[in-house]
């Protein structure tokens, strides 16, 4: 008997860390946004990754086309690979965000290999021109405990998504689809 209530609480730790850990709207110690209620009819765009040569100068022409405004969630080591690129979002009026050094899940990771993630992608968002507080989007939307640990001492918000269209959606009338139906 005492066996099984062992693995209970162990399954059931396990469990909630998992689900913990891929909750869009709530981490434990620091401030989590997905979304901001408004009345207004507005998406906020936000693209993660890169910026990459095969994909960045695409999407700076069409929103340029559109006049829309997005936030960038960058990480390290692209940002530094195609800095020009990155030049170029900050000076169309996007924002940069800090999506990490190595895209790695941030989540079983010491604190130091933490704080380098994030202060090395800072500190190419500032090379690349970014003036203002920057954002943090963990890697694939994963945090635990040293993560948001981290980001409480460093007074950082993490911004989240609510809606991913490219996740659950190939075409894109089935992404405009399925925002709309998310935003209702």
């Amino acid at each position: 008997m005492k066996y099984v209530v062992v693995s209970a609480i162990i399954f059931s730790l396990l469990f909630g860390s998992y689900h913990l850990s891929k909750s869009r709207t709530y981490q434990l110690f620091a401030p989590i946004v997905s979304h901001v209620k408004t009345d207004k009819p507005v998406v906020a765009l936000t693209f993660d990754d890169g910026p990459t040569a095969t994909h960045a100068q695409t999407v700076l022409d069409v929103l340029s086309d559109k006049d829309i405004k997005a936030t960038f969630f960058v990480t390290g080591r692209q940002t530094l690979e195609n800095l020009d690129l990155a030049k170029a979002i900050v000076e169309a009026g996007h924002e940069l965000g800090n999506h990490s050094f190595s895209h790695k899940r941030m989540i079983f990771k010491s604190p130091n290999f933490i704080r380098n993630e994030i202060e090395e992608t800072d500190k190419a968002i500032r090379q690349a021109g970014h003036i203002g507080p920057i954002y943090f989007r963990p890697p694939y939307c994963k945090k635990l405990f040293v993560l948001p640990w981290y980001l409480r001492q460093e007074k950082r918000i993490t911004v989240t998504v609510n809606l991913e269209p490219d996740t659950y959606e190939r075409t894109a009338e089935g992404m405009v689809d399925y925002v709309n139906q998310g935003c209702q």
